[in-house]
């Protein structure tokens, strides 16, 4: 007599993914709206690890573009905000808790020309036969960015298809000093909070299909803008530099789909004004992931 083993194969759509990359796009032109002014550009590109059920790294390389609204203007005092580029390499921890998460930043880069959102905006707007940028020789001058920030979301109420959250963050640096406070709301399918895309991956999932709109607001208090008020105290030369608005809120709606290797959001959001002769701004956001 022989005894018969029967294995059944894991199926590719429950195999746990422990890699994850991921391209985000923002631009004003997403927003359908004014093209070309404040926050006008920002390309993240990404990858993040699976550690541990409870503990995942992540890290992605961004450039961002800043210009003022009237950008083909020669003359500075029609600027409502200084051109700046960024570039810069941001690492993350986060640990996982029952109903949320803590993380923690290390962001490294750079302010100025050796950004090269000069050369991109101006290879892009010759490209596309759009008018050319005519304030980057006063953009914001050359300096180092080194900030740390930390996060923490808590999924406040959990009520089948729809939740509640409160996140907050506190970054502090030659970048970014600043307090956020952010309640949101979901509503649609999706998954436990470890697993589900709103925690910014879904490595350590082996499944599940998420569909839901993601609506919220987001409170900042600015200490210091290094692309409106540059790095330090040090006055360059030729270069615009402004004092931010010291309260800037953020108002937005996101739409997710994702599946168990492919991940989709689009996010329309308006922003308060930066500084003082600025107005408010409406961006989009996409975002696409796929795991592995």
């Amino acid at each position: 007599m022989f005894g018969v083993i029967c294995c059944q194969a894991q199926s590719d759509d429950e195999a746990l993914r422990k890699h994850e990359i991921f391209l985000q796009v923002d631009n004003d032109a997403l927003a359908f709206t004014h093209f070309d002014r404040y926050y006008t550009h920002g390309v993240f590109l990404g990858y993040v690890r699976y550690l541990t059920p409870r503990s995942r790294m992540k890290f992605d390389l961004s450039q961002q573009i800043y210009t003022p609204q009237r950008y083909t203007q020669k003359d500075v005092r029609k600027y409502d905000r200084p051109y700046a580029g960024i570039l810069f390499l941001n690492s993350s921890y986060q640990y996982l808790i029952k109903r949320g998460w803590l993380k923690g930043n290390l962001l490294l880069g750079k302010v100025g020309p050796g950004s090269k959102a000069e050369d991109v905006q101006v290879w892009y707007h010759r490209l596309f036969g759009f008018p050319q940028p005519q304030g980057w020789r006063y953009q914001i001058g050359s300096g180092a960015l080194v900030n740390v920030r930390t996060d923490a979301a808590y999924q406040v109420i959990d009520a089948g298809h729809f939740d509640f959250w409160l996140s907050s963050k506190f970054a502090l640096g030659t970048f970014d000093r600043s307090i956020r406070l952010s309640p949101s709301f979901r509503l649609g399918k999706f998954n436990h909070s470890g697993q589900s895309y709103i925690t910014g991956s879904r490595v350590g999932q082996s499944g599940g299909t998420e569909i839901y709109f993601h609506g919220g607001m987001e409170f900042k208090r600015v200490f210091w803008n290094a692309t409106i008020q540059g790095v330090g105290e040090r006055a360059d030369w030729g270069v615009i530099r402004m004092v931010p608005e010291k309260m800037v809120n953020e108002y937005f709606g996101e739409l997710v789909l994702a599946y168990p290797k492919f991940g989709f959001s689009y996010r329309f959001f308006y922003r308060s004004k930066e500084t003082e002769a600025a107005k408010g701004q409406l961006l989009g956001s996409l975002n696409f992931s796929y795991l592995f």
